[in-house]
């Protein structure tokens, strides 16, 4: 009698391949991307079983005509829709991804040589997802207005580098240019002990690598990943680039003769990275929102230098078509510059916004975003209020960081501490600047870790 027996292999195995695919993919597959094009109403419709024939006889003859009498049975029938309406699986099949093939299941090892291979898997170090977010590809650019600060931000770097609470981290310049352009900003703050020269012409831009290994840290992604006993940590290890196109600040203000020349460029180059830092100069509303009106010729506020460019970069991103919902796909650090200055000192003193950090014993502001606010309130004819409204318009909240900054440090006594009465490290020598001790920076570069993933949101 021919019935189970004479089914082929070839029908026996296809048979748990289908519904192990129809319990992987499910009936809303269709939807997806890789699969037929036009969801349920372009679907087929589903086949209906042909009426059953009668089972033939088996007729006599040789043995070797088995197989012959087999394939004349009645075949399985065609199956049909579920009742609860979920599709056939051959509607679900992927069309533009070949099915992988199935894989033989490897019998068990056994002996010594299978206790020794399992052995080494219990033992070796877990093997960690690529990052993405790790990426060497993306880039940072910096972005600020005149006299804010941002060669003094890159020489600081140098140092802030070197700080373990960060881990160990390596600057790699990407060229022979960029590598002395760092070292003469570093030797004029380090060894000269005074600022950086303003940048009058366009410079070549400065491309460098920053590589880390945050392994210890509070920035640490490892430390939330669960490891077998025995099993050596795996090291944090995380790289990211840096482009910096050293231009006068007084390119970012498009109505300006330098603005105009380097506008158009300089729009297309922020739009395409996808992380910004932007420095804000506050000392630049005490100078021309202050009490005593403005106290330089350049009455230009920090907005001056951001509005317009800011919607160079929106209408940028909207025309290549990579907005994304109402928000640029960009991440910005906003830094406030400056925080050594008295004006800006004193005015987080005031706020209650400081505190002595006990393992540097320089003073560090407790809240950026607070301390920000509060100097929108404090000159409400400023363009503070204006900048953060755009921010808060144009990004994303959870890809907006706000930080206090400054490339200089205060001047913290070795036998004493600190001295709120005496906190600067700036010494004013015939209309010259030096520093009494070697600067050193507060919060260089949590910046650029924010945006590459790392860390808290303020400073």
């Amino acid at each position: 009698m021919v019935d189970d027996d004479a089914r082929s292999e070839r029908t026996k195995d296809a048979e748990p391949d289908r519904r192990q695919q129809d319990r992987e993919q499910g009936p809303l597959d269709v939807l997806g991307r890789s699969t037929l094009v036009g969801g349920l109403a372009a679907l087929p419709p589903p086949p209906t079983a042909p009426p059953a024939a009668a089972p033939l006889r088996p007729r006599p003859g040789p043995p070797g005509s088995r197989q012959d009498r087999a394939r004349a049975t009645t075949p399985p029938a065609p199956r049909s829709a579920p009742e609860d309406g979920a599709l056939p699986s051959v509607f679900l099949e992927k069309v533009d991804e070949p099915a992988a093939p199935a894989r033989a299941e490897k019998p068990a090892k056994s002996g010594r040589n299978g206790a020794s291979e399992k052995r080494e898997k219990q033992e070796a170090p877990p093997q960690e997802p690529e990052d993405q977010s790790s990426s060497p590809e993306s880039t940072i650019t910096l972005w600020g207005g005149m006299q804010s600060g941002k060669s003094t931000l890159l020489a600081a770097l140098s140092r802030a580098v070197q700080d373990p609470l960060y881990g160990k981290w390596t600057i790699y310049p990407d060229d022979h240019a960029s590598q002395k352009f760092l070292g003469d900003l570093a030797r004029l703050l380090y060894r000269e002990r005074k600022f950086p020269n303003a940048t009058l012409t366009e410079q070549r831009p400065v491309r460098f690598t920053l590589a880390g290994d945050l392994t210890g840290t509070r920035y640490s992604r490892a430390g939330r990943r669960l490891f077998r006993r025995g099993a050596e940590r795996a090291r944090d290890l995380t790289e990211f680039k840096v482009t910096v196109r050293d231009l006068p600040g007084e390119a970012f203000d498009l109505r300006s003769q330098t603005g105009a020349a380097y506008g158009s460029r300089l729009i297309k180059d922020l739009g395409a990275a996808r992380a910004m830092v932007y420095v804000v100069d506050p000392v630049r509303e005490w100078q021309v929102n202050g009490d005593d009106g403005p106290v330089t010729k350049d009455a230009r506020q920090n907005a001056d230098f951001f509005t317009e460019v800011l919607g160079g970069v929106a209408t940028e991103i909207n025309m290549r078509r990579e907005r994304q919902g109402n928000f640029l796909p960009h991440s910005i650090a906003v830094c406030l510059a400056k925080f050594d200055d008295d004006r800006v000192f004193r005015f987080a003193c005031e706020q209650g916004n400081v505190r002595v950090n006990p393992r540097t014993g320089q003073p560090e502001v407790m809240d950026a975003k607070r301390l920000f606010d509060g100097l929108c309130n404090a000159f409400p004819h400023g363009s503070l209020r204006e900048i953060q409204q755009q921010i808060e318009q144009f990004f994303a909240p959870e890809r907006v960081g706000y930080f206090v900054c400054s490339a200089v440090g205060f001047w913290v006594d070795p036998d004493r501490g600190f001295d709120f009465e005496n906190p600067y490290l700036i010494n004013h020598v015939e209309d010259s600047v030096r520093f009494v001790a070697p600067p050193r920076p507060v919060n260089v570069l949590e910046p650029f870790l924010f945006l590459r993933g790392f860390g808290p949101t303020q400073s």
